[in-house]
């Protein structure tokens, strides 16, 4: 098992700022010795919902302890990256920053993943008791391979304590076509009978591999 920052950038404050501290981001990888080791930094190819066009980030830890570690006691990062201008990351950008826990080696080049932020329940009575029992029949049938479906172990700046989904298709297309299909919109998100807007509000991005 291996810890991973998933970072949903939701808006970007200070361009000239933030341009800074990605500088320094790349400089702190390099140094880390593979330790720090980006798996995906760019825009996403697809958004849906609440979903946001901006840098998508996966930051792939040798164990979840580490990734912890990083983001919160070291100094290089949370002062010589996300504070280079010595200010705070707030003040340049806001990111649901979440650290999770799951296998290692599941990104693979040319597949298509759903990565999908919940950001807030309105319905969470429909939502569990309706959709998520229709979405494991979905999985069931082999639509899709779940790496992670549950809370972030721990969340920072506009983080969220709600499920982070991680989803792998055997491409990137086939990933925009199911999140596209009837099986999904109409036999998954719609099985409560309402607009999926009226339960859940969700960053849903698509990215590859």
């Amino acid at each position: 098992m291996k810890g991973y920052w998933v970072v949903a950038v939701q808006d970007v404050l200070k361009p000239d700022a933030w341009g800074q501290v990605l500088s320094a981001f790349e400089n702190y990888v390099e140094e880390s010795d593979g330790i720090c080791k980006p798996i995906s930094f760019a825009p996403p190819a697809a958004v849906y919902e609440s979903g946001i066009s901006k840098t998508t980030a996966v930051i792939e830890f040798p164990s979840l302890d580490e990734a912890v570690h990083a983001r919160t006691k070291d100094s290089s990062y949370f002062q010589g990256v996300i504070e280079a201008d010595g200010t705070p990351v707030e003040n340049k950008a806001i990111r649901d920053f979440r650290i999770i826990e799951t296998e290692g080696g599941w990104m693979k080049p040319g597949h298509g993943y759903w990565l999908v932020w919940v950001r807030e329940f309105i319905d969470k009575d429909n939502w569990i008791g309706k959709v998520m029992p229709a979405w494991q029949e979905y999985v069931a049938s082999g639509a899709c391979k779940v790496h992670h479906l549950k809370p972030p172990h721990m969340v920072l700046e506009d983080g969220r304590m709600f499920p982070f989904a991680l989803c792998e298709f055997p491409s990137l297309q086939a990933a925009i076509d199911a999140r596209e299909s009837d099986e999904y919109n109409i036999d998954v998100l719609g099985a409560a009978g309402k607009p999926v807007h009226e339960m859940v509000t969700r960053d849903f991005r698509i990215i590859e591999g």
